[in-house]
């Protein structure tokens, strides 16, 4: 299989750093565990598996359905349902919707319901993964659905062992990880960033840092993505914190959304950084 781009679009996905700068940093390890999972680049990517953490439960639940062998059949079967054409549509994505979110306002999501969710993820606006107080709220985006991308990831964890949690990073099994070789991927949201995640603020960026400190003086390997500057903000906390690690500059320009959006632009002067302990 090439590589990966994860089981499912989400925002932050780490496909080109994985393979501009992550891959070759990365290889030496059998095992990649990641508690920021998100859609999970670098967790199908290692040689082996790892532990996969998110705080959604929407997040874990759509890559737990990679263990079922009737999973992409399950998918196919609600896209005929409604799309029965062959090809998406508007009308059939806006039924399928608000379907999938009546069952989500009783059970939120389950292995019941995912397979509409990953339907209805594929042919939203962007491919986001976006909920509201409702349920899934992101529009429809006149997209192809891609059935090859989801029967690859069963495939791979018939290869490789994965696990998946509903946690945060502290959430991590230690004892679950080698320490020669495996390594943990740490993906949090940006606090120098133009957009905000999960409420993340300084204080959980601190706690974070602290937390790694703690990993790294008991011999744990880890790589952690984040930005230095970006539109503006400057993360000083995470600059001074780096000092002690190694530091590689990602070279790459970002576009905000997508470049259908009229107000999309180019964000300048991003310093985007990988840092370890490698």
């Amino acid at each position: 299989m090439t590589s990966s781009k994860g089981l499912f679009s989400y925002t932050g996905n780490k496909f080109r750093i994985w393979s501009s700068n992550l891959k070759t940093l990365l290889a030496p390890f059998e095992r990649i565990h990641e508690p920021f999972l998100g859609s999970g680049v670098c967790l199908y990517n290692s040689a082996r598996g790892g532990i996969g953490i998110d705080s959604s439960n929407d997040v874990i639940e759509l890559h737990k359905c990679i263990f079922d062998p009737s999973f992409v059949v399950n998918c196919v079967s609600v896209a005929n349902d409604y799309y029965p054409s062959g090809e998406t549509t508007k009308d059939g994505f806006m039924r399928l919707r608000s379907d999938f979110n009546n069952t989500w306002k009783v059970t939120g999501t389950t292995q019941d319901n995912a397979p509409m969710l990953h339907v209805l993820v594929q042919s939203s606006f962007n491919s986001l993964l976006r909920f509201g107080p409702n349920g899934f709220n992101t529009p429809f985006g006149y997209k192809k659905l891609d059935f090859n991308r989801l029967a690859a990831h069963v495939k791979l964890a018939e290869d490789k062992e994965f696990s998946f949690f509903v946690g945060d990073y502290s959430s991590l099994d230690l004892g679950q990880i080698d320490k020669e070789k495996d390594v943990i991927y740490f993906d949090p949201p940006y606090l120098a960033s133009k957009y905000t995640y999960c409420g993340w603020n300084i204080e959980n960026e601190v706690q974070l840092l602290e937390h790694i400190d703690g990993l790294d003086s008991l011999g744990y390997k880890f790589v952690l993505s984040n930005t230095f500057v970006h539109s503006g903000l400057t993360n000083s906390e995470l600059i001074e914190w780096s000092k002690k690690y190694s530091v590689i500059d990602v070279s790459m320009r970002y576009f905000a959304w997508s470049a259908i959006v009229a107000s999309a632009k180019t964000s300048k002067f991003t310093s985007e950084v990988i840092i370890s302990n490698l």
